[in-house]
């Protein structure tokens, strides 16, 4: 709970919490069957905060990022009456103590957030972690904490709309990331001003730069199955509004620029990181299941990058999804392996940057368009060497259902 921070928190970042809640909320219980398309929604949305003048001029980009991230048309309307920051709980056995804190950091239990924290860890830098607890992430991210010695403080909040309308919820939660992001701001928008203000503190988002381009496997993934949660775009459009709003807050993902597999290769603790990341959490089905499928894409780029690392992936994938050619071959949930053989065949001849350029707008800089291009060209890469390693490019069997399939994916 918010209350638990020792310090009082930045009232214009509990605002952006208050706000990530409402937009979790509208995503959840707005169904996607009920669109005109059965896909893109149109939500108008009222918000109650506590300074909503402070929020208004900022409304146009937080409609455009929302748009971005989950294919919806958003508007955005506040209103008086919001609630104000708690005052902290001065009783409390788990109470958190921002004291010497420099930066906050995304800790999700993921590889990629694992490794962040080890980074920022061998650095001497001292981070509080943030963590969008669910219910199965919450027991795993402790878990993994569990090894590391003087581990930094980690506040970890759950957002859980309860749903008592009579339909199903939208289980694709686009949004969940606006407000991973809320979460993250706020504790670094704390720690700046128990500093004083005096500079912006940097909110780390650990993320390889494959998943953050995500670029469309198959043309029918375009839109619908292609999510933008770290993409460049989007980070820049919500840096926009923290700046609008006056947030003194940084986003940095420091792997942006890095594959999977070069971040397990560069990681600065390579004896912690062997000894916890067959247990960090990759898998898009995880939060349904508990279990890792290992035939999802994000499995998928888990897989290759252990393979790029030349480490044994000790990961325990759920059956059939730990045998990719009895997924394969026998599987109907087999269309993120389908759509990566696809991909990756077409890997050689593939004009990468107009691909990449599918994904939304890059930066301006073009040496850091050429580099964003070079890391998906090198994620993919990877994956294309593990699934020549699975002997799935190339096999008769399954060239003759690549030929069967194809078509519909494309």
């Amino acid at each position: 709970m918010v209350s638990r921070i020792a310090t009082p928190v930045d009232p214009g970042a509990f605002d952006f919490l208050s706000l990530s809640l409402a937009v979790t909320a509208a995503d959840t219980f707005t169904n996607r069957r009920e669109a005109a398309d059965g896909w893109a929604r149109d939500i108008r949305l009222v918000v109650a905060l506590a300074d909503p003048a402070r929020w208004a001029p900022a409304a146009p980009l937080l409609e455009k990022a929302l748009r971005f991230l989950s294919g919806d048309q958003w508007a955005l309307e506040f209103t008086d009456g919001g609630e104000t920051p708690p005052v902290p709980r001065t009783r409390v056995t788990n109470k958190l103590v921002l004291d010497g804190c420099e930066s906050a950091c995304l800790y999700s239990g993921g590889l990629d957030s694992a490794i962040g924290m080890l980074n920022l860890r061998a650095q001497d830098h001292r981070t509080v972690l943030v963590s969008h607890a669910y219910s199965h992430d919450a027991s795993r991210q402790e878990e993994i904490l569990q090894h590391v010695r003087d581990r930094a403080p980690r506040l970890a909040l759950h957002a859980h709309p309860l749903n008592h309308l009579d339909h199903a919820n939208d289980v694709q939660m686009r949004t969940r990331s606006f407000n991973f992001f809320a979460m993250g701001a706020l504790a670094a928008a704390t720690i700046a001003k128990r500093n004083g203000h005096r500079q912006r503190v940097q909110l780390f988002i650990p993320e390889n730069g494959l998943i953050a381009i995500n670029p469309p496997l198959t043309n029918r993934r375009i839109g619908a199955l292609s999510t933008r949660t770290t993409h460049p775009h989007y980070l820049s459009l919500i840096q926009a509004v923290l700046d609008t709003v006056g947030l003194p807050v940084q986003l940095h993902n420091p792997f942006a620029h890095k594959t999977k597999g070069e971040m397990i290769r560069d990681c600065l603790d390579q004896d912690l990181l062997r000894g916890i990341a067959g247990r960090t959490v990759s898998c898009g089905k995880w939060k349904r299941t508990g279990q890792q499928c290992g035939k999802c894409v994000p499995c998928l780029i888990r897989r290759a990058s252990f393979h790029a690392a030349g480490w044994e992936d000790q990961t325990h994938y759920k059956p059939p999804g730990d045998n990719l050619r009895q997924v394969l071959a026998h599987d109907v949930d087999s269309d993120d392996l389908m759509a990566m053989i696809l991909a990756s065949r077409r890997l050689p001849d593939e004009d990468i940057a107009t691909w990449v350029a599918k994904t939304g707008p890059l930066p301006n800089d073009h040496a850091q368009q050429a580099s964003l291009v070079s890391v998906v060209h090198r994620g993919m890469s990877e994956v294309r060497a593990f699934l020549e390693s699975e002997q799935l490019l190339q096999g008769p069997a399954e060239a003759r259902a690549i030929v069967e399939n194809e078509q519909a994916f494309q």
